[in-house]
């Protein structure tokens, strides 16, 4: 029956998850992608997983379940143990995270470059132990062993890292070996959505594409990680420590080849000042280059290549300048349609390489896949997902399934006369942003978070809201702050719950308003300050020509609607639970406009006001919550 698989491990199926079930078990028997916007508390994870499971071991597929943070694996391999300790079946899946997070060396001082070649030397050089006892010409009695522990277990990365240190083998080719005949690899986006990369790692687990189902979480973040991915910077510095690289091989020639690019760097941001930017045509570099070098563009690249591969020849050495600057100049002579090249002067030049168009990545695989399960509890417009991902229409489902959050569980408000649009910033409106928040503070009991669309309107409300006399601590996130900073504000936050609450003060799209739960109503309120939209970058502008191009939709493809997810992801900060009650201020006019609120979920309700205190004090005060009058639905 639709919606009703046997391997749904739990006794009750809750509100909009039977639908999801549903069509997830109808795109996998007819080959389709569903694009699915499904609302936190739905149980993503678990509708996703048991009717894909159920047709990948009777169809011998494999499941690629990609998630865009380590965090997120853990409840992956957990629900597969649900459904196998509930049903008893054997399920094998391996959790597998970047090769540099499960190396048994001392590798934190490595960044990515430095470590793959670290690691191609080791093995090359069969210096490295934990390689040598998983492989010695074939797997070895050791690895083995542990390998067929893992097929029969379902283990977290930690868990497998753990036990390969027990017996000194490498974690990475552990994982692989098992992966092989894994009915589930959990892994990252870049392991399928990196051109490279997933020919090797696909290559290595003897995983056909055509064979796949693959499940994005979180697929609202794919679009700007996989232009990321694609992307590539070469800065004055790399050229200046490449120059060093070729004087230490005492190729003079080079040496003075590289320092002529610095200066052809130096020449395109002549009368630039500080944070400018200016695109730079393709053959406009080829040319200066041409000129400077007296070699042809391609000869350059290729000498380049050559003195980074003997530098990384030294012992102990495992990062070449020369090489970065070899691998920039080769992407450089690439497509022109999809990427734009921007040149920026900052503390540094950095000279870009930027990918526009994740179709250009993720369209073959979604092709070639045989079927698949984009899935966010953000994925609005579903139509321009699918039309960024370059999906095929006839093979696209596109589903929105409705909150399970009770309604009186939930309150939401528009503000009036408030607005963080560029042209009405001021110390007044700033001013204004504040006193709303000091008032609605006094009706908000525990904690609250304001997420504010950046760093420096967050530091010019701060600034005018601590003159107010306000009854809960203040808590700051700064732009400068370390992951473990972070992570010591949350912890402070989370103990004041208890103590009267506190304010978190944060921005949109920052680490603290997305990714991260903030579980058993850890947040009483969600206060979201204006809209992320700045003045758009070149980068961003190109994205909305490129857009304009290929959509006609460039304005709210490459601007407006990336930054209402970036709102919205925030927003869903508070309400974590179908038991959490919560309050949603969207603190902005325009919020109200049709083009920005069509970007609102469907089920969503705001009341429009200029007094959000009164509705407050009724909603926290009233047990069930009850609020009435007009709404504005998405």
């Amino acid at each position: 029956m639709i919606g009703m698989t046997k391997l749904f491990p739990y006794e009750a199926i809750r509100g909009g998850q039977k639908d999801f079930l549903g069509d997830v078990e109808q795109a996998v028997k007819h080959k389709k992608i569903l694009l699915a916007h499904a609302p936190t508390g739905i149980g993503k994870t678990v509708a996703s997983i048991a009717p894909a499971l159920e047709y990948a071991l009777e169809n011998h597929k494999t499941i690629l379940f990609l998630t865009p943070k380590h965090t997120q694996h853990t409840i992956v391999i957990d629900t597969l143990r649900n459904i196998s300790r509930k049903h008893k079946i054997n399920v094998t899946a391996v959790d597998i995270i970047g090769k540099r997070w499960m190396c048994q060396h001392h590798v934190e001082d490595l960044d990515s470059r430095e470590f793959n070649e670290f690691c191609r030397a080791k093995k090359k050089d069969e210096t490295c132990i934990y390689y040598n006892n998983v492989r010695k010409g074939k797997l070895t009695d050791k690895a083995g062993a542990v390998v067929a522990d893992i097929r029969k277990t379902l283990l977290h990365n930690e868990e497998i890292v753990a036990k390969c240190s027990e017996h000194k083998l490498c974690p990475y080719e552990i994982c692989i070996e098992a992966g092989r005949q894994a009915n589930v690899v959990v892994c990252d986006y870049f392991h399928i959505f990196s051109p490279k990369i997933r020919e090797a790692f696909l290559g290595k687990l003897e995983k056909d594409l055509e064979e796949c189902v693959i499940i994005v979480d979180e697929a609202h973040n794919l679009p700007e990680r996989i232009r990321s991915l694609l992307s590539v910077n070469l800065t004055d510095f790399t050229l200046k420590m490449a120059a060093k690289e070729a004087s230490i091989l005492r190729q003079s020639n080079v040496e003075e080849d590289l320092e002529d690019l610095i200066r052809i760097l130096r020449k395109f941001a002549r009368g630039m000042v500080e944070e400018q930017e200016r695109f730079v045509g393709k053959e406009e570099l080829v040319k200066a280059v041409e000129e400077k070098t007296k070699l042809k563009y391609c000869n350059f690249v290729a000498s380049l290549e050559a003195i980074g591969e003997e530098i990384l020849k030294i012992p102990n050495r495992y990062r070449s300048y020369a090489k970065s600057v070899f691998n920039f100049l080769d992407s450089w002579s690439g497509a022109d349609i999809g990427y734009a090249r921007i040149l920026k002067k900052s503390k540094k030049l950095v000279l870009s390489y930027k990918c526009l168009d994740p179709a250009i990545s993720c369209k073959p695989v979604f092709d070639a896949i045989h079927s698949g399960v984009l899935m966010s509890g953000t994925l609005l417009p579903l139509s321009m997902y699918t039309e960024v991902f370059g999906l095929d229409k006839e093979r696209a489902m596109e589903s929105s399934y409705k909150s399970p959050f009770p309604r009186e569980n939930k309150l939401g408000l528009i503000l009036t006369g408030l607005t963080t649009k560029y042209a009405k910033r001021s110390n007044m409106m700033y001013r204004k942003y504040a006193q709303e928040i000091s008032n609605m503070i006094e009706n908000i009991p525990g904690n609250l978070a304001v997420f504010h669309p950046s760093y420096l309107i967050m530091e010019e409300i701060s600034r005018e809201l601590v003159k107010h006399p306000l009854k809960k601590p203040l808590l700051v996130e700064k732009k400068e702050m370390t992951k473990s900073q972070k992570k010591d504000l949350y912890n402070r936050l989370t103990r004041m719950k208890e103590n009267g609450g506190g304010i978190l003060m944060g921005v949109q799209a920052g680490s603290l308003s997305e990714g991260i739960d903030y579980p058993d109503n850890m947040l009483s309120a969600v206060l979201i300050v204006g809209l992320p939209l700045e003045k758009p970058e070149l980068e961003t502008q190109a994205l909305i020509d490129y857009y304009d191009f290929k959509f006609q939709r460039g304005w709210d493809y490459g601007y407006i609607y990336p930054a209402m997810n970036r709102a919205l992801q925030a927003a869903g900060r508070g309400i974590r639970s179908e038991t959490d009650k919560g309050a949603i201020v969207l603190m902005d006019e325009r919020y109200r406009w049709a083009n920005y609120r069509k970007c609102l979920p469907d089920d969503y309700e705001y009341k429009v006001t200029e007094k959000p205190g009164e509705y407050l004090k009724k909603f926290f005060r009233d047990t069930k919550g009850e609020y009435s009058d007009f709404y504005v639905q998405g």
